[in-house]
């Protein structure tokens, strides 16, 4: 009988420490955009827009906060249903950018009524990440980007591809610029050979702005012409992130590269982010179409 009156017990308290389903928190929803592949075939591991974007939502359903989020991948550029962007939590975009005549504009600034829908959901509170090539944008659409994530790579000037910005492959030390903000929770200097993209543009005086990676051998222009990865407070309250990293796809087997993403995608879709980062490994592409449940060939 005792022990039967302390199986109740320890029942009862435990239904009373979890809350019932409708009071938990609704999970965050990420929405991850990958543009057409470019630099070479797919699987060459340059650009693989469309395996990042799959192994992120593999990895965020596999990660020590994937009970708060919810998470969505479109290949090839633009949702085909755009309407699925208007509950998003969060933004990423991973896709080339245009550059002079050269490549194409990334998918939320291809068309004036993208930008507009972007607009209305950057005032909404919504996360925007931007990564790699994603970080191009004209200069027609920098005031809004600087809203938006913080800071573009700087292609245009006076209408001609004369670079504010620069870019450069090489491997160099890595460090954690804000030690106290949210996205370098669990991240410590180390060493990656990356095609490292830098002196941003950024909005002078912009208090919203935290460095988050700098990189002191690129020897940028003063004062932030070393930072590869910002982050973003906004006035409207939503929050943004970009990182020029994301050249090479081997670079998602370094534990900090995943942790410093991870981190920012849940930091933007104001997901708490753990003290130690957002956590999960490396996924093969063949784990990856497992746990999507992928058929036919690779894209």
């Amino acid at each position: 009988m005792r022990r039967a009156f302390l199986l109740l017990a320890l029942a009862s308290l435990a239904g009373a420490a979890a809350p019932p389903a409708a009071q938990r928190p609704a999970r965050k929803k990420v929405v991850l955009i990958a543009g057409k592949k470019s630099h070479g075939p797919v699987g060459n591991g340059i650009h693989d827009y469309g395996w990042s974007a799959r192994l992120l939502r593999v990895m965020l359903e596999h990660s020590n906060v994937k009970h708060q989020v919810r998470v969505e991948h479109h290949l090839d550029g633009w949702p085909r249903d755009p309407s699925t962007l208007d509950d998003a939590d969060t933004v990423l975009v991973i896709s080339d950018g245009r550059d002079g005549d050269l490549y194409q504009e990334a998918p939320h600034l291809a068309r004036p009524e993208r930008v507009r829908r972007f607009d209305r959901l950057m005032k909404r509170g919504c996360g925007f990440l931007t990564f790699h090539f994603s970080t191009f944008a004209p200069n027609r659409y920098s005031a809004d980007v600087l809203r938006w994530s913080g800071g573009f790579f700087q292609w245009e000037t006076a209408g001609k591809r004369q670079w504010y910005s620069a870019i450069t492959t090489r491997e160099a030390e890595v460090r954690p610029a804000s030690p106290g903000h949210p996205v370098c929770r669990g991240l410590v200097p180390f060493r990656l050979r990356e095609e490292y993209y830098y002196n941003i543009r950024f909005k002078a005086g912009d208090r919203g702005l935290a460095p988050i990676w700098v990189v002191p051998a690129l020897g940028g222009r003063k004062p932030d012409g070393n930072v590869v990865a910002w982050a973003r407070q906004r006035e409207d309250g939503g929050r943004g992130f970009g990182t020029t990293c994301g050249h090479f796809y081997d670079n998602w087997k370094r534990p900090q590269f995943r942790k410093m993403v991870l981190n920012a995608i849940a930091w933007t879709a104001k997901v708490d982010v753990p003290a130690g980062g957002v956590e999960a490994r490396f996924y093969s592409h063949d784990e990856i179409r497992r746990a999507l449940g992928e058929a036919g060939p690779p894209r």
